[in-house]
């Protein structure tokens, strides 16, 4: 299947599982599930990996390896504190430019990327930029999301590095597969441990607290985030991380989408938005052929 409409499914994947997310955070906080979000990923990962798995064990993979669940790892962190220390309408539109990251960082990347044409770069900058406003347009219109009055300058550097992160940890994992070191779910399944095992000194959560309605819940947006995530990093295997990045980070665009399907009327910011969001997909498309 075509790489950039991979991307695609990612960012409809995504926006999915976000609305899932707006759901399950009415009845807990981030802190409590964060843990155990990439435990449930783990757990419908694992019994299916005699099928799939395949790590080649050199030290030139396992480094690869660590390199990008390092990043990816370090971004998630990045990505909680973001949370706890900011409000989600902040934290979340500085979140929005890690397709500006991944593109600033392909000149310096290109022994393990393929090059970016013009169309390309004007489709990044398009979607990422349009994306950014269409996010904090739809963030401000949420009920749920309450401005905290002057945030600390230091706290502002969480999402920012969480943005950088997780679109240099793109670079390192495309690398992985391009050299045959493993295959995408392989990776995404001990990224997911990883992470949860990493993730419970940082959350100290109560799991036992949680009702079981709930917890289904997770378990089944686990299931979306899977989905999400296998077929992002499928599309890395066929194009260019910044473009994969721009492309999976259109999801606001199909909230947007959902909400209109749902009866809501969008702004016009929103509108212009989404159009702008458009036009950029497809100058991605055009780069691509």
């Amino acid at each position: 299947m075509n790489a950039l409409l991979l991307a695609l499914l990612s960012a409809l994947g995504g926006a999915l599982a976000n609305l899932m997310a707006r759901s399950i955070l009415r009845q807990t906080s981030l802190r409590a599930i964060f843990g155990l979000n990439f435990a449930l990923i783990f757990a419908w990962l694992l019994p299916f990996a005699p099928f799939y798995f395949s790590l080649a064990v050199s030290p030139p993979a396992l480094g690869w390896l660590a390199l990008a669940i390092g990043l990816d790892a370090a971004a998630n962190y990045a990505y909680f504190q973001s949370f706890a220390h900011l409000d989600a309408l902040t934290a979340s539109t500085l979140l929005a430019l890690s397709p500006f990251f991944t593109l600033l960082a392909a000149p310096f990347l290109s022994p393990i990327a393929p090059p970016l044409g013009w169309f390309q770069i004007l489709g990044v900058v398009l979607c990422g930029g349009a994306v950014l406003v269409l996010t904090q347009a739809q963030n401000a219109a949420t009920s749920l999301l309450h401005a905290r009055p002057h945030p600390a300058p230091s706290a502002l550097a969480y999402p920012l590095v969480a943005a950088a992160l997780f679109g240099l940890s793109l670079y390192p994992t495309q690398h992985l597969f391009a050299a045959g070191y493993t295959n995408p779910p392989t990776y995404y399944l001990i990224r997911a441990a990883v992470i949860a095992l990493l993730a419970w000194p940082l959350s100290r959560p109560r799991w036992h607290g949680l009702p079981a309605g709930l917890v289904r819940r997770l378990a089944l947006r686990a299931a979306v985030v899977i989905a999400q995530w296998l077929v992002l990093l499928y599309a890395l295997e066929g194009a260019a991380p910044a473009v994969v990045k721009a492309l999976a980070d259109t999801s606001p665009l199909f909230v947007l989408g959902l909400s209109l399907w749902r009866g809501e009327k969008p702004t016009r910011t929103q509108v212009l938005s989404a159009l702008a969001v458009v036009l950029g997909v497809a100058l991605l498309w055009l780069g691509g052929r």
